[in-house]
């Protein structure tokens, strides 16, 4: 199933409870004849009452199906197909804390039923 995935922008602050996240690039992975979509950034937690702390995160919103088919009042939106085979998640996420990242997650869009 192809969704619609809103790019987050990048260099933005994104205030929490207990600090902020900011996403610092847009990357993508070749998988086989694929390519996946993926974001990563940094959370910093300095307003909590359990210390202070921060990690280097990634966001994977999918495989690229059309890149930057549309952009709606500057914000840049992309064709994927989520990634739900828990097997090639796995496969991505050891590819991508070779590169440091510490926590991953995967998009999954969120169906409302009426």
């Amino acid at each position: 199933m192809n969704v619609k995935f809103t790019h987050p922008p990048l260099g933005e602050e994104v205030e929490s409870i207990s600090g902020f996240y900011v996403y610092t690039e847009e990357k993508r992975l070749q998988l086989n004849e694929r390519e996946v979509l993926y974001f990563v950034g940094y959370s910093v937690t300095n307003k909590s009452c359990c210390g202070v702390g921060g990690c280097m995160f990634a966001t994977v919103a999918g495989f690229i199906t059309n890149y930057a088919s549309q952009i709606v009042e500057g914000k840049v939106i992309s064709d994927i197909k989520p990634i739900t085979n828990e097997e090639t998640q796995h496969h991505i996420e050891k590819l991508l804390k070779k590169q440091g990242i510490i926590q991953i997650g995967f998009y999954s869009p969120v169906q409302v039923q009426v």
